[in-house]
């Protein structure tokens, strides 16, 4: 079986490390193409993966006409069963070539649905770009329950080609015991409008008079330089980091994992949380909140003031801290695990193609 697996970005974030998960752990039987623009960390790890039989380059994040039909020359030269693209950008080129290549299947997962747009008028364009597309779609692979029900309510998708299929991250252990005083409270994070990191700023501020408290801030972006400076004018007791190819070291050594994005589909960052035994302070939103069970692994919020409280209330109880600890690790056994994802998206093939 042949599989084109397409994206429009390879940088730093959950679609094109799911991406690289698919190239590094579906079945030998299966062939792997891969479309994907060129930079790190992704685009340079790909251009010589052994699992990779061929690839191609396209633009980063910008549809191109010309680069469509290079790769419709791409799918016909290499014999390509399925199209399976990644993400809005990905899904435009995927959506279109099958009109271009009509015997191609069409997988496409969205990996975050939103309707927090910048403007009315932008609203409309995705709407009617999304609603337009579904009918060229053979199966759409949705990572959280959430993101289901908003992508139907937008009708992004037809419900009778749809299957929900959670992230996943590979088991790499619990935590490590810390034997100081401090909590310390740890974010992965793209430094960008979703992830909202001034919200997460604002919380540090506001706590930043209880020195018992530190935050670790791991990744980069448009607004890492920004805050970073604004710590340090305002005396705020955050460890920015920047970005680590290993932030699994960071997290096995905090003690709490807070996440202040406006939308999600279903963040890694979480998942990886959960799977060393964090408890986790998240905004309540799609796919944070199927990560996070309120008062089981940790505490959804809506405001900065319901952040700065949970966080006070876990700085004091230890209690329930570890209780929230043991609960996140099982909670990770039973539903994010790479056996699970990866059985259910050779599955999802092996059907499309049967159809």
């Amino acid at each position: 079986m042949n599989i084109l697996l397409i994206t429009v970005r390879a940088d730093f974030g959950g679609g094109p490390r799911h991406v690289h998960q698919l190239i590094e752990e579906l079945p030998s039987d299966f062939n792997i193409y891969v479309a994907f623009p060129q930079g790190k960390p992704y685009g340079n790890l790909w251009q010589e993966h052994p699992k990779i039989k061929k690839c191609i380059n396209i633009p980063y994040r910008k549809f191109s006409i010309k680069y469509l039909f290079l790769l419709r020359r791409f799918i016909i030269e290499n014999n390509i069963s399925i199209l399976h693209s990644h993400g809005n950008g990905a899904g435009l080129y995927s959506r279109i070539l099958k009109i271009i290549v009509p015997q191609i299947k069409v997988v496409h997962t969205f990996h975050g649905i939103t309707n927090n747009y910048s403007s009315y008028f932008i609203s409309c364009i995705h709407k009617i770009i999304g609603r337009s597309l579904r009918y060229l779609t053979n199966k759409f692979i949705l990572v959280s329950n959430g993101e289901f029900k908003l992508g139907k309510s937008m009708r992004f998708l037809f419900t009778d080609k749809s299957v929900i299929i959670y992230n996943a991250i590979a088991d790499e252990g619990l935590k490590f015991n810390r034997y100081d005083n401090k909590l310390v409270i740890i974010s992965l994070s793209r430094f960008d409008f979703a992830k909202n990191m001034d919200m997460a700023y604002r919380i540090a501020k506001a706590l930043r008079n209880n020195h018992e408290i530190e935050f670790v801030w791991v990744g980069d972006g448009e607004d890492f330089v920004r805050l970073k400076q604004k710590s340090v004018e305002e005396h705020v007791n955050i460890n920015f980091i920047g970005f680590t190819e290993y932030p699994m070291s960071y997290l096995k050594n905090a003690d709490l994992y807070l996440s202040t994005s406006r939308f999600e589909g279903l963040p890694y960052a979480l998942i990886e949380a959960a799977s060393v035994g964090l408890p986790i302070v998240a905004t309540d939103v799609v796919g944070n909140n199927e990560v996070v069970l309120h008062d089981y692994n940790g505490l959804v919020f809506k405001t900065e003031q319901e952040a700065v409280d949970a966080i006070k209330k876990l700085s004091i109880n230890a209690d329930l801290l570890n209780r929230y600890s043991i609960n996140s690790r099982e909670l990770y056994l039973k539903t994010f695990t790479m056996e699970k994802m990866i059985s259910s998206i050779v599955d999802t093939y092996v059907q499309v193609l049967n159809q």
